[in-house]
């Protein structure tokens, strides 16, 4: 996996997918203790003294504690759940990656396994500042047309 630009380390790529799954099955627990805390106080717990009422949203330019926690919680809930699927993802382009790589490996021993496919050294036929052979390269036994 590279290129002349950029080169993906699989291995990384998956203990970093698999960090994030293991901080997202650590941070779950504790998103519930959050809710279930939040969702103990209700309404009548503010009062209704000017506090009371601007804390559940009552007063002109208050949104309300209560929907904005609640908002809060719907993120961080969105959040785990985002970074789960990312972490699956990342672990599927590894593995599929990988798959893919194995299989190009395969093809070319077989390809380079095959009688009638000369298999030449990297210096021989390249081009003088090239990469490739100056002439196409032919099994034995063909002539050219």
């Amino acid at each position: 996996m590279s290129s002349g630009s950029f080169k993906i380390d699989l291995e990384e790529v998956e203990a970093a997918a698999k960090r994030i799954q293991s901080l997202v099955r650590e941070l779950e627990p504790l998103a519930a203790k959050v809710e279930a805390a939040v969702r103990q106080v209700g309404p009548a717990s503010y009062g209704t003294g000017p506090v009371g009422t601007a804390l559940l949203g009552g007063a002109p330019g208050a949104g309300g504690l209560i929907g904005q926690q609640a908002r809060a919680l719907q993120g961080v809930h969105r959040f785990l759940g985002n970074s789960g699927r990312m972490a699956e993802n990342l672990l599927l382009m590894c593995r599929q990656y990988r798959e893919a790589d194995g299989g190009h490996v395969a093809a070319l021993k077989e390809l380079l396994g095959s009688p009638g496919v000369p298999v030449l050294p990297a210096e021989a036929g390249a081009v003088p500042g090239g990469s490739g052979p100056s002439t196409p390269v032919r099994p034995a036994g063909t002539a050219a047309v």
